[in-house]
């Protein structure tokens, strides 16, 4: 079972791609895990793409296709943004300091590597395409 989608990277296609969780969440058996991910996952990466992947003067499109074989959830994303792989961004301090005084950010992406069984990330430099996979089973 696979879904899809392509939106303009922009801010007000943020909406429509959670409409499209949605679709997703109502067609695939998804357990609940794989919801809570899913959903992280499109918010988080789509949003970091139109906060840092593209500028207002070359806005391009965000490919999102979601699948669902043999009680496993695939996320793929495709963009011609920035090249950013999520692997490599460091985790935020997660140390005992008051939440006010920690800085801002970086919470989203950690979130998405715990709880992701595979993250794989692929920058094509001749094409532009960035293209992030992101794995859940049961």
């Amino acid at each position: 079972m696979q879904q899809s989608i392509e939106v303009l990277a922009d801010w007000d296609s943020i909406a429509t791609l959670m409409a499209f969780t949605d679709s997703v969440e109502s067609r695939m058996p998804l357990t609940a895990d794989q919801r809570y991910l899913m959903r992280l996952v499109i918010e988080e990466i789509a949003t970091n793409i139109v906060k840092y992947g593209y500028s207002d003067a070359n806005r391009d499109v965000i490919q999102l296709d979601c699948s669902y074989e043999g009680g496993t959830l695939r996320i793929h994303i495709r963009d011609r943004g920035e090249s950013f792989d999520p692997r490599d961004h460091p985790d935020p301090d997660l140390s005992d300091a008051d939440a006010a005084s920690r800085d801002v950010g970086g919470l989203g992406l950690y979130f998405v590597r715990e709880f992701a069984d595979d993250l794989t990330y692929q920058h094509d430099a001749s094409s532009g395409w960035n293209e992030l996979t992101v794995i859940k089973g049961r």
